[in-house]
């Protein structure tokens, strides 16, 4: 996939509608470079690949990073093309990112964070995501931490965060992932329709995961850790592969490749 076809505005849309999908294609260009500057700032020594993958449906760019504090940092851009049934109507306009980082520390969780956006030529619209921690060993300190950032901004919002955290509350990812729920999913019907207002709440909410978490790390990565440690961070780590292939909506079902996915958000190491 070529940048080209991330930011595309067909004529199709209003002023107001390409005016957004803009700020989406900014702020893509503005979070990658930023996860990437802070990876970089981490890592002592660290590869990069970054691979392009063209399919009749969808068209993805995935950049991995790999490294000694940041053990794997995956960020990937999707431009969805056609529909996908019964995930995603046709698609006018289509904008998502992907963060999934895997610390080398057993005391700090995987992050992962999606973003989704489009403009369906049916005239329907969406802009959401979900984003949360899955830890292996739990330090309440930082889970506290991290879902008081997200509590603070939805309060900033004057939104009442419960709606938004209780998809996370529920089955798989609770009970089987063992996340932490301290982040938000918008996948929840009504989903957001697009406008100034729920962008900016999406936008700061990738922002305020990502930058809390961040901090997180920082403190914990040159802390001690026990075998114990690195037990829970592997059960955690098998525990998400499980969930990619056998429970995950577009992983397990063959909506998303697997050649892409797993380059983007499978573990750097796993043990059986």
């Amino acid at each position: 996939m070529n940048k080209i076809l991330f930011d595309a505005h067909p004529a199709e849309l209003t002023p107001e509608q390409s005016l957004l999908s803009k700020k989406m294609s900014t702020f893509a260009d503005a979070m990658e470079q930023r996860v990437f500057e802070e990876t970089s700032k981490l890592n002592n020594t660290q590869s990069e690949q970054t691979k392009y993958f063209e399919y009749e449906a969808a068209d993805y760019v995935v950049k991995v990073v790999r490294g000694d504090v940041v053990e794997k940092c995956g960020f990937m851009r999707t431009v969805v093309k056609k529909e996908m049934p019964p995930m995603m109507p046709e698609p006018l306009v289509n904008r998502y990112i992907q963060i999934d980082i895997y610390p080398s520390t057993p005391l700090v969780g995987m992050l992962h964070i999606a973003m989704n956006f489009s403009y369906y030529k049916d005239g329907g619209d969406m802009v959401g995501g979900i984003m949360d921690v899955t830890p292996g060993t739990v330090i309440e300190e930082d889970i506290t931490f991290i879902k008081g950032q997200m509590d603070n901004l939805f309060a900033k919002h004057k939104l009442d965060i419960a709606p938004f955290r209780a998809p996370l509350l529920k089955e798989n990812h609770k009970e089987k992932l063992k996340a932490s729920c301290i982040g938000v999913s918008f996948f929840k019907m009504p989903f957001l329709e697009i406008d100034e207002n729920n962008f900016t709440l999406v936008k700061e909410s990738v922002e305020t995961m990502f930058d809390s978490y961040l901090q997180v790390l920082i403190k914990r990565k040159d802390q001690q850790f026990s075998n114990d440690d690195v037990e829970a961070m592997f059960d955690m780590r098998k525990r998400w592969l499980e969930k990619q292939f056998f429970w995950d909506p577009f992983a397990s079902t063959d909506l998303a490749p697997y050649e892409v996915w797993s380059l983007q958000d499978l573990p750097p190491q796993v043990r059986f």
